[in-house]
Order: C-alpha cells, then structure tokens, then sequence
C-alpha cells in the first residue's frame, strides 16, 4: 500500500480511510529519502492501476515532470515550473488549471 502526498479523486469514497478507485491526479513531492519509491515503484504502480496524470514535483530544482497515461504508459507531457496546465477530468469537472509557479517557496 502506498500513500501520495496530494490527489485529486471524481469519487466519493467507501470508506474514509482510502479509496477504491484510482484518483485522477496524483502528486509526489521528491525528497532524498522518497526519491527513488516515487519515481520507479510509485510511477509504475500508478501507471498499471490507471491513474491518469502524475506529477512528480522536485522542489530542489523548482520542476514538476507531468505524465499522462496513454494507452496504458505514462508519457511525459511537459517540465513544468512556472506553467500553468490544464489537466481535463470530465468525470468530476470540466478540467483542472494548476499553476505550478504558485507552488515554489520565494
């Protein structure tokens, strides 16, 4: 079992202590201890149960890696820093605009 540090679910869940289903979003947030589980175990964890965007956010380097699955394989999409993207969830809204230069400390 594993737990990211933020997702976004379309879903209300069963039970409040986790989900049944996979969240439309997930994010992780590198850290030198959690590096290497987010971007191998969790990254092909999250691509096989069908989480449809992951965002693998480096704050050392101001960096977020955005993936997209695609016909069952993550694709990167873009390095983003001080983007904004647009991510479409049509089962719980029209899409999601996140902007990522709001998440990097000054």
């Amino acid at each position: 079992m594993v737990q990211p540090d933020n997702s976004v679910i379309c879903h209300k869940p069963k039970n409040e202590a986790y989900i049944n289903q996979p969240p439309k979003i997930i994010f992780e947030i590198l850290s030198k201890n959690t590096a290497k589980k987010d971007t191998k175990l969790k990254y092909e964890l999250y691509e096989q149960e069908g989480v449809r965007n992951y965002i693998i956010v480096d704050p050392d380097e101001h960096i977020a890696k955005v993936y997209e699955l695609k016909d069952g394989r993550y694709i990167k999409v873009c390095d983003a820093s001080d983007d904004r993207v647009i991510f479409p969830i049509d089962e719980c809204l029209e899409k999601l605009e996140f902007d990522f230069s709001k998440i990097w400390s000054e």
